[in-house]
């Protein structure tokens, strides 16, 4: 029987006010789905790269799941998030995963599986079920250099 996921997503910023969603997604869906539906919930327009990454209980970034297959390395795992079923890595409560969405001015959301559920007949998926606080602009935030420590002024070119 298929099932519904609904994650938590809250965006790590700095802002005084926090700012999460709540988006139920199909186990059939995938991750490229979810990435849609978190940038569409914050009103981001979605023409960055991204990537979602596998964490342990410490938030620590494991695995690497980009929005797209930037080629083979020999002995790495190069699935894409097209490629990634939602069943496939979100299969139990408490599941922690860290999302980048642009890498220059690194938005950091966490997300967390909340719950998995039998889906809801005549339900549209993905879906926000939760919508807290208000995103900041996308361009509010400064771009950062590579490892996202500074501000980048485009000066080191």
């Amino acid at each position: 029987m298929e099932k519904a996921v609904k994650v938590r997503v809250l965006l790590d910023s700095k802002e005084k006010q926090d700012v999460f969603r709540d988006i139920e997604i199909k186990t059939s869906q995938n991750l490229e789905d979810l990435h849609h539906a978190i940038i569409d919930s914050v009103g981001f327009k979605s023409n960055e790269p991204a990537s979602f990454y596998l964490s342990n209980e410490d938030w620590t970034r494991e695995r690497e799941i980009p929005l797209m297959d930037m080629g083979a390395e020999p002995g790495k795992d190069t699935t894409c998030m097209k490629d990634t079923l939602i069943g496939e890595v979100m299969v139990q409560k408490k599941q922690k995963f860290i999302y980048i969405f642009d890498y220059f001015r690194m938005w950091t959301f966490l997300v967390e599986v909340e719950e998995i559920n039998p889906i809801e007949k005549d339900e549209t998926y993905p879906r926000i079920t939760l919508s807290y606080g208000e995103a900041p602009d996308q361009e509010s935030k400064e771009p950062t250099d590579m490892f996202g420590s500074e501000p980048f002024n485009g000066e080191d070119l």
